[in-house]
């Protein structure tokens, strides 16, 4: 099934030509609206109609997490404050701050783009859909929420940290499709067997997650404990929280939203572009944001591109591990 067919099974060339656009547009507002690109492009004796096309995206510099702990709160915005409809602020691991900001316009963005992994995941309007998350992590989880609303299925209110609440919530109301984390699942899961009962036996029929490159055993173990399909889907409050890609049915890579976000694959150490297929970093540069879009921001994660056809019929590149 798909949310969107026109965007999801678009053909190659039209991606491209549409990609192009867009970043001619995105590099345009960055550099005449944001004092850092503007400097950063200047030193590199760059204008915008230096970047015709997505060929010429390696011109530009990368931006990584440091850039936005730098300049945050506001520093990188590309328009006044007043424009700003949402703000995402989080703590890195050494507690320093960020914060993405978001107009109305990337905001249903968002819900737009998690509405296509829903239904790519099996989500649609007989769905009873819960978010079973920690109470403080789910403002970088408000996409997730509003897609499902988006497609119409019945959204159970989540209910912060209160593990047997949500449990409840899940027995009462016949929840058939969840969004957590896999801690939080497996957390949840064991709390169940504690209580006398059976995760499997919940009438759940899929487990969205959240994509965790470094734990590879816990997806395995959260379909174990509950018995249905596992589809992760990848994001980073960075750029965009949940959203960026997800699996489908077929779970044979993340179909990465490449109308809205461009990905390239670089080596690490030298910042090269790496030929499709072959291993390397995530970089992803934002297309359609209007607030605080980012070019070429590191990611960290490591994979590869193919843009071959998924089984499933759509034709978004898949970021595979």
């Amino acid at each position: 099934m798909f949310w969107n067919q026109q965007v999801e099974q678009l053909p190659r060339m039209d991606m491209i030509a549409w990609q192009n656009h867009k970043l001619n547009k995105v590099v345009e507002r960055v550099y005449h609206k944001n004092l850092v690109y503007n400097t950063r492009m200047d030193k590199l004796a760059l204008q915008p109609d230096h970047i015709k096309n997505i060929e010429d995206l390696g011109k530009l510099p990368f931006m990584d997490r440091q850039d936005i702990v730098d300049n945050y709160p506001y520093g990188l915005l590309v328009m006044p404050v007043s424009g700003v409809s949402y703000i995402h602020q989080m703590l890195d691991g050494s507690k320093l701050p960020t914060a993405m900001s978001y107009t109305k316009k990337d905001m249903s963005m968002w819900a737009e783009l998690m509405a296509r992994m829903l239904v790519a995941g099996g989500v649609n309007i007989t769905s009873v859909f819960q978010v079973v998350i920690h109470g403080d992590q789910y403002p970088g989880y408000l996409g997730v929420h509003d897609g499902a609303c988006q497609v119409g299925a019945t959204v159970v209110p989540a209910d912060g940290d209160r593990v047997l609440q949500q449990i409840k919530l899940m027995q009462d109301f016949g929840v058939t499709g969840i969004f957590s984390t896999t801690e939080y699942l497996l957390e949840v899961a064991r709390k169940m067997r504690q209580l006398g009962s059976c995760p499997q036996e919940l009438p759940l029929q899929v487990v969205f997650c959240n994509m965790q490159p470094s734990k590879h055993d816990s997806v395995r173990d959260v379909q174990k404990e509950y018995g249905v399909p596992v589809i992760e889907i990848y994001g980073l409050g960075d750029v965009f929280g949940m959203g960026v890609g997800a699996e489908c049915h077929a779970k044979d890579g993340l179909h990465i939203q490449e109308d809205c976000f461009y990905p390239e694959i670089i080596e690490s150490a030298s910042g090269q572009v790496l030929p499709n297929g072959q291993i390397g970093e995530l970089v992803l540069t934002s297309l359609t944001l209007e607030a605080m879009p980012l070019i070429r921001y590191r990611t960290g994660i490591r994979g590869f591109l193919d843009y071959s056809q998924c089984s499933c019929g759509r034709t978004l590149v898949r970021l595979k591990k």
